[in-house]
């Protein structure tokens, strides 16, 4: 049986609440955080700033309302980032939401990874 819309929104808002962060995986996190995250030099987790809740058809989504910049990679590492996870902490943490890239991303020297705003979505069916 479906969540009606306000317990879709409701759960977003009520799993996004406090400081959140964007992390990047080389190999999908799953539920338990048991990827490999990616690893360089200025590599950090970005806190994400969620606007409000809202419907979308039948979906309830969140999207990111700042640009999320990560460090420039400073040498070539031979790693590409391929998944991402909204995580509980800026080290160590719980997997809140997680998923695939659009694309996989070579983590080469001078490449600094970005989010645009909006391109972030948190999504509850």
């Amino acid at each position: 049986m479906p969540k009606g819309n306000t317990y879709k929104t409701g759960t977003l808002t009520a799993n996004l609440t406090g400081t959140t962060y964007l992390a990047l995986f080389q190999t999908n996190p799953l539920a338990t955080g048991a990827g490999t995250e990616v690893s360089y030099v200025g590599y950090a987790r970005q806190p994400i700033t969620f606007g409000a809740a809202a419907i979308n058809g039948a979906v309830a989504e969140k999207k990111n309302t700042t640009l999320l910049e990560f460090g420039t990679v400073p040498s070539t590492t031979g790693q590409s980032a391929a998944y991402a996870a909204i995580m509980s902490a800026l080290t160590g943490g719980n997997v809140i939401y997680y998923g695939p890239l659009g694309a996989s991303y070579s983590l080469i020297m001078g490449v600094k990874p970005t989010v645009p705003i909006g391109s972030l979505t948190a999504t509850e069916e």
